[in-house]
């Protein structure tokens, strides 16, 4: 599991873990968690930095983890 470090702006229950970056390749991993464990991450080019570009990429994948696991409660 990822510690949380801070919440995801706009967002119930989720917070950023601790970003990974690989030098080599030029990228980062942002680590997402909500508050009962479930986590989730997207990787982008080290270029997407700015904060709201990663809060807004954030919700996207938050609102696709969430609708998936709505999906899998209903038989998938």
């Amino acid at each position: 599991m990822t510690d949380a470090v801070r919440p995801v702006p706009d967002t119930a229950h989720w917070s950023y873990g601790s970003f990974q970056f690989d030098l080599d390749q030029a990228r980062r991993t942002v680590p997402l968690v909500r508050d009962d464990g479930t986590a989730a991450a997207f990787t982008v080019p080290e270029f997407v930095s700015e904060p709201r570009d990663l809060a807004e990429i954030s919700r996207i994948v938050i609102a696709a983890c969430e609708r998936w696991e709505k999906r899998q409660g209903v038989g998938g």
